[in-house]
C-alpha cells in the first residue's frame, strides 16, 4: 500500500530546492563533493583520511545541500542528481573502510593494510542502510551458487 505521508514527505525533498530564493547551485555542491574525494579517497587510502571524507561530505549533507536552489526544471534535475552524487560518495567511503586489503585487480590500495589480496579477503563486502545505521557485511565470491536456491534467499 502507497503510504501518502511518504510520498508528501518525498515531493516536498524534491521540490525543496525550487521554492528557494537563494542559495547554492548544483555546481558549487557538485564541485565540493569532487574535492571532498578528490582528497580523502583517491587512489592511496587509508582509515584517517576515509573518515575525514566521511566527516566532509556529512557536513555538505547536513549545511550545504539543505541550502541548493534551482530556478527551472534543468537545474531541478541537476540538483537531484548531485545529491545521489553524494549519497554515492558516502556509500564508496563506507565500503572503502569496510574493505581492510589492498588489491591490484580492483585498483585498491589502503596505505594502512598493505597486503595484496590476501586470501580471507577473497569475497564481496556488502553495505547497506538498516534503521538509519550503515551496516557492513560479507558474501562469498560465488554466492549465488546455486542459483535457484540462493536468489530464494537473497532477493
Amino acid at each position: 500500500m502507497i503510504s501518502r505521508g511518504q510520498v508528501e514527505q518525498e515531493k516536498a525533498r524534491v521540490y525543496a530546492p525550487v521554492k528557494r530564493q537563494d542559495g547554492i547551485e548544483w555546481k558549487e555542491l557538485n564541485a565540493a563533493i569532487c574535492r571532498v574525494m578528490q582528497n580523502y579517497c583517491g587512489e592511496y587510502k587509508n582509515e584517517e583520511l576515509l573518515n575525514l571524507g566521511l566527516l566532509w561530505l556529512d557536513d555538505l549533507e547536513k549545511n550545504e545541500a539543505p541550502r541548493a536552489v534551482a530556478d527551472n526544471p534543468h537545474q531541478l534535475m541537476r540538483t537531484l542528481e548531485v545529491f545521489n552524487i553524494l549519497t554515492c560518495s558516502q556509500l564508496i567511503l563506507h565500503a572503502s573502510l569496510a574493505r581492510k586489503a589492498s588489491s591490484p585487480y580492483l585498483g585498491f590500495f589502503r596505505l594502512d593494510y598493505p597486503e595484496m589480496d590476501p586470501p580471507e579477503w577473497r569475497k564481496w563486502v556488502t553495505i547497506r542502510l538498516e534503521e538509519g545505521k550503515i551496516k557492513v557485511g560479507e558474501l562469498p565470491l560465488d554466492f549465488w551458487k546455486p542459483l535457484k536456491e540462493n536468489y530464494e534467499r537473497h532477493r
